[in-house]
């Protein structure tokens, strides 16, 4: 997995977190003391009375009614440690921070943002991108940066990194910091080159790509993601060579095919294209001086773990 897909996987596990806990807390409020269990001749969910006066609908199927206060109840059971794990980690960081008076910038804030938008071309579709492939809003992924950055600091306060570190680690890592295209690639893959060659044609008359991949691709990893392969780099040493030779040759929303691939024919559409720039030389050192230290600290979880022992963190009964 990518750096960039890791980040994203943990922003999306935090910040579901947090809209369950806020779904529990509200629903809490808003309808106390009716969550007495049913009667045992009751029990079956057919048979179920409908909600009380007190309590909220929060759906309806046919004739039935879902209350919140048993969303609440699910909610609670499924992810309520998950969320309260996030909630006293934030916490410890938050009484740590205030202990060295660690703080995040407004400006490191942006940067780091901005940095994780690198090779979209615009804020508003990076902001659409993850909306649409995880639900996160502006604001899910502005608070768990910010804890992220805060941990960073509090991880690496006490690392010291020289500047002959940091001019060695630019030496040996110059592809990291050089400019980079990524593609976001759909792909059908068929058994022979007829069958791509029909599927190209199909698509030319405006049949819809992800339902064509659904249908007929023999790649099982992708089918029924519609044929999406997510992020890829322009140099992937996974990817077959000829995918990436044709999808460089693409404008976004192209479809080019057949492509001999290792299991067959493919047929692929180019959906995204990212370009990284080069960065200046202070961000390369500033990007430098963060990776070294995180490598010589101790890992972030177990960070956290030790916060909260520091802070006497305990759930109570």
């Amino acid at each position: 997995m990518k750096k960039d897909q890791v980040l994203k996987s943990v922003v999306l596990l935090q910040a579901v977190c947090m809209i369950i806990l806020a779904a529990v807390v509200i629903t809490r409020v808003l309808s106390p003391g009716d969550h007495a269990p049913l009667p045992s001749d009751e029990s079956d969910d057919v048979n179920q009375d409908p909600p009380s006066v007190m309590d909220h609908v929060a759906a309806t199927v046919g004739e039935e009614q879902i209350a919140s206060s048993e969303l609440a109840d699910q909610l609670q059971s499924q992810y309520g440690d998950t969320v309260l794990h996030t909630l006293m980690v934030r916490a410890a960081i938050r009484q740590e921070a205030k202990t060295y008076d660690l703080k995040v910038s407004n400006s490191e804030l942006e940067n780091e943002i901005q940095s994780m938008m690198a090779g979209y071309e615009s804020e508003d579709q990076y902001y659409e991108s993850m909306k649409e492939q995880l639900g996160l809003t502006p604001e899910a992924i502005k608070t768990d940066t910010e804890y992220r950055l805060l941990l960073e600091k509090i991880a690496t306060r006490t690392i010291a990194v020289s500047d002959e570190e940091i001019e060695a680690f630019l030496e040996e890592n110059k592809d990291q910091f050089a400019p980079h295209t990524q593609y976001r690639l759909s792909w059908i893959v068929t058994e022979n080159k007829k069958d791509a060659q029909d599927l190209l044609d199909r698509l030319s008359d405006g049949e819809d790509f992800a339902l064509m991949a659904k249908t007929y691709s023999i790649d099982t990893d992708t089918s029924d993601s519609g044929g999406d392969l997510g992020l890829i780099d322009e140099d992937d040493p996974f990817m077959d060579s000829g995918v990436l030779d044709e999808a460089a040759k693409l404008e976004v929303g192209e479809i080019t095919g057949p492509i001999a691939v290792e299991k067959g024919q493919a047929v692929i559409q180019l959906t995204e294209k990212h370009t990284t720039e080069q960065l200046d030389e202070q961000t390369q050192r500033d990007n430098a001086r963060r990776q070294l230290e995180l490598s010589k600290a101790d890992p972030l979880d177990q960070v956290e773990d030790e916060l909260l022992v520091k802070y006497n963190a305990k759930i109570m009964p």
